[in-house]
């Protein structure tokens, strides 16, 4: 049956891929990866699964909102803690936050992003919303209407080419 725009998606019938990361292009391969929404399409839902030997990943923002549901082991995110199965995170987009990692057994989650998908360096483009390491530049609550003109253009173009 065609359901058109909807689709059922068995997750342990995605295959596991190798995610190399475009912040960090001389780290080796991982975590695995299985992307559950095509990535063409500008939003994320993935699986994902790391361990302690793939590293950490570094420090980064979103300009959406992004979700993560423990469903195995253990998720370590610097200055947060760890979150274990069954607990869920969410972040707030353009808000940067500290290098993440598995527990010693590993971790996978459930990984989504409230709209479009991105990864930014907060070192090279500073998060409107604030820094998890510098409590100075929070801002606080769920600003809707400011974090729309704050989030409207994606700092990592030019104002010329948000035109074209």
């Amino acid at each position: 049956m065609d359901l058109g725009e909807r689709r059922p998606i068995r997750i342990d019938d995605v295959p596991w891929e190798d995610y190399t990361d475009p912040l960090e292009p001389d780290r080796g391969p991982g975590p695995l990866v299985r992307y559950l929404v095509d990535p063409v399409s500008g939003n994320r839902v993935m699986h994902i699964r790391s361990w302690p030997e793939r590293g950490r990943a570094k420090p980064h923002w979103h300009l959406s909102d992004t979700v993560y549901i423990v469903t195995k082991g253990e998720f370590i995110v610097e200055g947060e803690g760890s979150y274990k199965e069954g607990e869920l995170r969410w972040v707030r987009g353009g808000f940067a936050y500290g290098a993440e990692e598995s527990g010693p057994d590993g971790v996978e989650y459930l990984f989504f992003s409230l709209g479009p998908y991105d990864k930014i360096d907060p070192d090279e483009h500073p998060p409107p919303l604030g820094r998890w390491d510098d409590p100075s530049t929070w801002v606080q609550g769920y600003p809707q209407v400011l974090r729309r003109s704050l989030l409207a253009e994606d700092p990592r173009r030019a104002p010329s080419e948000e035109k074209a």
